[in-house]
């Protein structure tokens, strides 16, 4: 095992860092696999996003794994045992922000493994020819499921990597259930991990702090299903997932919350295709009520 950071500290989160873990076994042979986990800046992305992505696929070529992710995630110091700092933040802010990932590989063995089961979707996926085979789907039953304009898949020799939307995205509850990732983890769901171990260890008797336990884990790991009552039932009921939200209604001003074509219900003009965020619009001056028809 081998780290490495630009991050003086290593109590403290790092901003640019790598961690490493060659294993050949890990309590058993069935559960031993080995791991790479980049964290950098926003900005460097956004900077590097081409060369970020050339890496990306060469290095899955290159080592076959059966499962990469990537998106928007609290750094873990390097120091050991420093990571039950970074437990409290993940459970604090994982109900404001469905796009923040909660990853602890170094806690995903064991009974926990990521061998019995793949990740919930990040914003960006490598759906492997392994797991793909488990999941009973072809390539292009993938292609097929996961249609839409804003998702990318590119074509590898052990798999598809695949992206939901031109940059990863927090997506804040208060913007609605997010479309991209609801059309992965449907196609996702019967190979998904029941109960990964995103706490790892830290925690000790009498801890006052709220850290995810093994319920809501199982909450926090199916977010994007249709039943989900993560982060709490009422925000759920004014959240609906977008299957479900076929007449959804939502007033002038408000952020759109689908990509999705949209019908004024107080004035006679024509349907209205509208971009997820963006406000919806008044018509003549006036906050009307639109109604979604159905998504773009």
């Amino acid at each position: 095992m081998f780290e490495f950071t630009d991050e003086k500290n290593h109590r403290s989160s790092p901003t640019t860092a790598g961690y490493f873990w060659r294993a050949k076994d890990w309590g058993n042979n069935e559960t031993a696999y080995s791991y790479g986990q980049f964290y950098y800046r926003w900005q460097w992305w956004l900077d590097n996003r081409d060369g970020w992505r050339r890496f990306v696929h060469e290095t899955i070529e290159r080592l076959k794994p059966e499962q990469v992710y990537s998106g928007f995630a609290m750094a873990n110091p390097l120091e050991f045992g420093t990571r039950s700092e970074v437990t409290v933040w993940d459970r604090a802010l994982a109900p404001h922000f469905y796009g923040l990932d909660t990853d602890y590989p170094f806690g995903m063995k064991g009974f926990h493994d990521l061998v019995q089961g793949i990740r919930p979707p990040t914003w960006a996926f490598f759906l492997s020819d392994v797991w793909r085979a488990k999941l009973g789907k072809s390539r292009e039953e993938v292609h097929e499921a996961l249609d839409h304009p804003r998702i990318r898949i590119d074509e590898l020799s052990c798999g598809q990597w695949i992206e939901l939307g031109e940059q990863p995205d927090l997506y804040p509850v208060e913007d609605g259930v997010p479309l991209l990732p609801v059309m992965l983890n449907k196609l996702l769901k019967p190979i998904r991990h029941p109960k990964l171990d995103l706490l790892g260890f830290g925690e000790w008797d009498g801890d006052p702090n709220v850290r995810f336990n093994a319920q809501d884990t199982r909450r926090w790991l199916g977010r994007f299903d249709e039943d989900s009552d993560w982060p709490d039932a009422a925000t759920r009921a004014r959240s609906p997932t977008p299957s479900t939200s076929r007449g959804l209604r939502v007033r002038s001003g408000q952020p759109c919350p689908y990509p999705a074509v949209w019908q004024c219900l107080e004035r006679p003009i024509g349907p209205q295709t509208i971009a997820h965020g963006v406000p919806m619009p008044q018509v003549e001056g006036q906050d009307v009520t639109w109604q979604m028809v159905r998504l773009v």
